[in-house]
Order: structure tokens, then sequence, then C-alpha cells
């Protein structure tokens, strides 16, 4: 949110606390509140200066402080960098995701439910519940559709076979 300062054709200056939406690859800017209009510069400075402290309010509604501490007290301790990085994290995206450990805490619980043994006939049942259980976890550990799981195993296939390939 900002304050943004518009002159009209009467003459006056409006000031008004906008919020840039994005909505896909498009950003509009909404109006959230009209503050007032000035003809005098020091009428705008006011008007700019209660846009600022209506902003800090509304932000403080949106994302409260933790009542246990005043942010004067804990920034007080830290100490300060000379390049102080500001992060919103609305504008955090995810890039990556590295998954470790899910077939020793998963693969732990499914032969615990004794699901590895779940296909039991047939003298390929050994294999048929290896993928069955390389299925499950797949899907666990990334819930894409069914297709896109299969593609994801194939190619961890692949991988392997060439690592052991290259190790012989």
């Amino acid at each position: 949110m900002f304050v943004r300062i518009k002159k009209r054709a009467n003459g006056k200056t409006a000031v008004q606390i906008v919020e840039a939406i994005r909505r896909g690859n498009h950003v509009s800017q909404k109006i959230v509140r009209h503050i007032g209009q000035g003809c005098s510069e020091s009428e705008i400075e006011a008007l700019k200066r209660l846009g600022r402290s209506i902003i800090l309010s509304m932000k403080d509604e949106r994302q409260p402080k933790l009542p246990l501490f005043s942010p004067t007290s804990i920034s007080s301790q830290v100490p300060v960098l000379e390049q102080d990085l500001k992060v919103d994290l609305r504008d955090i995206r995810e890039e990556q995701r590295i998954i470790t450990g899910i077939k020793d805490i998963f693969g732990k619980l499914i032969s615990d439910l004794s699901f590895d043994t779940l296909l039991a006939s047939g003298r390929k049942k050994k294999q048929w519940n290896e993928i069955l259980q390389e299925c499950v976890l797949a899907r666990i550990a990334n819930p894409q559709s069914k297709r896109r799981t299969a593609s994801l195993l194939e190619e961890a296939t692949a991988l392997r076979f060439l690592s052991k390939k290259s190790t012989e």
C-alpha cells in the first residue's frame, strides 16, 4: 500500500491510499481509502502524513505484532547490518523443493502396516510390491497426477540405471 497524489480537474489535489493487486500477469491498483483533497502544499503534506499513519494501522490490523515483545526492544537487541534487507513475505515464491527422508519414514510405516506384502500372489510379488511402494512414496513426496508420477519414476529409474552403470 502507498499514498497516491492525483491532480483533479477542479485544481485540487486528491490524496488516496492505493494497493497494487496482481491477477495473473496483470497488475491493477485498487483505491483502499480516499483521504481527502487539498489546495495548498501544507494541506497536501498533512493529508500525506495522515495517509501514512492509516497505512501503518491497516497493516497492523492485517498482520498484528506479537503482544509479548515490543518492536523497539527486539530491534535494540539485534545488531543492525549496514545493508538492511527488507523482504515482503507475500512476494516469496517457491523455486525448488528438496525432499529427503520420505522413504525412511513412510517406507517404515508401509512395512509396519504390512502394505509391502499387499500383492501376495504370483512369482513377481516382490517386484510388484516394490513398484507399488515406489508409487505411493512418489505420490506422497510430489502429489502430482498419476501420469506425472509415472514419468517421474521412469526418470528416477533411468538415473539410477545410468549411475549404477557408470560405477561399474
